[in-house]
């Protein structure tokens, strides 16, 4: 475990996955960041690379062969390597190889950076491509979860959630596990919302935030604690709790991409909002997270 540190801020991060063990402020003993429970969800800030969210049969089409590939790609599941340390700054690195060419027919360097900065840590990730005859096609987000709520004796049912901007969005909701952005609803957000379990009951809350910079903040009233989540640059961010099995975590999530559509034709070309890569370019995706 490593272990980041600045004069407001003590996090933890696994160094095989690349993901966030624990937040704390130096003013206030309390964990921040869900510590996974197997009973619910048991992951605790996973890495989504290649892919966002669910194919259509767990599998897609490319160059004439089909490869298949489970919910969120393989990062997370994957050792990264620590190519540099500092005492509030850590840069982790995966690239593909032999396993990952089974499911994943391409070159690719994933960077994941994370950084003290005053009162938040910030999230960096590099994408690059290395092959110099052939583009990269991937999606990339982040799936970071919080406790919630955060004061002895306050119920989950209390929690709320606010964004930035407050204004009504576009919601693309989820059939299963696939996307129907052809039917959008509207979600107003000028007043926080406050959420329960069943706020969950048909997947993730996704805002369409198509580009615009966009925080979330899940608060909990009874003591006024909780966390901001900052984006830039995202093309969705879901909130997300386990539903029906019923915990005191709720997740925000930045997304470069999205899970299949429900009508979509399984071929990697034709799929909604993934990302291309150059060949010898590279992409980068940042996002923070403030405890407060």
């Amino acid at each position: 475990m490593i272990t980041l540190t600045n004069d407001q801020l003590t996090v933890q991060v696994d160094e095989l996955r690349a993901q966030l063990h624990s937040i704390k402020r130096h003013d206030d003993s309390r964990e921040y960041l869900w510590q996974g429970d197997p009973a619910s969800w048991g992951r605790q800030a996973p890495i989504l690379f290649p892919f966002v969210g669910r194919l259509k049969d767990d599998q897609y089409v490319f160059g004439g062969h089909t490869y298949h590939q489970t919910q969120h790609g393989f990062a997370r599941d994957r050792r990264f390597a620590v190519v540099s340390q500092d005492a509030d700054r850590v840069t982790f690195e995966q690239h593909d190889d032999d396993q990952t060419r089974q499911v994943f027919p391409f070159a690719f360097s994933l960077q994941v950076t994370m950084t003290l900065v005053g009162d938040q840590v910030r999230i960096n990730y590099t994408v690059k491509n290395p092959s110099n005859q052939h583009s990269l096609i991937y999606a990339i987000g982040a799936h970071p979860g919080f406790n919630m709520p955060l004061t002895a004796g306050s119920d989950f049912d209390q929690v709320q959630l606010s964004v930035q901007p407050a204004e009504e969005y576009s919601r693309i909701i989820l059939r299963g596990p696939y996307n129907d952005s052809n039917h959008p609803t509207s979600i107003d957000m000028h007043q926080p919302l406050t959420i329960n379990h069943a706020t969950f009951k048909n997947d993730a809350v996704i805002f369409k935030t198509a580009g615009s910079d966009f925080a979330a903040t899940l608060t909990d009233p009874a003591g006024q604690h909780g966390v901001t989540v900052a984006t830039q640059g995202t093309q969705y961010v879901g909130v997300w709790s386990a539903y029906p099995a019923q915990a005191n975590f709720v997740c925000v999530e930045p997304w470069w991409g999205i899970a299949d559509n429900l009508n979509a034709d399984g071929q990697l070309l034709h799929k909604q909002d993934m990302h291309r890569l150059a060949p010898g370019q590279q992409a980068q995706y940042q996002f923070s997270i403030r405890p407060f």
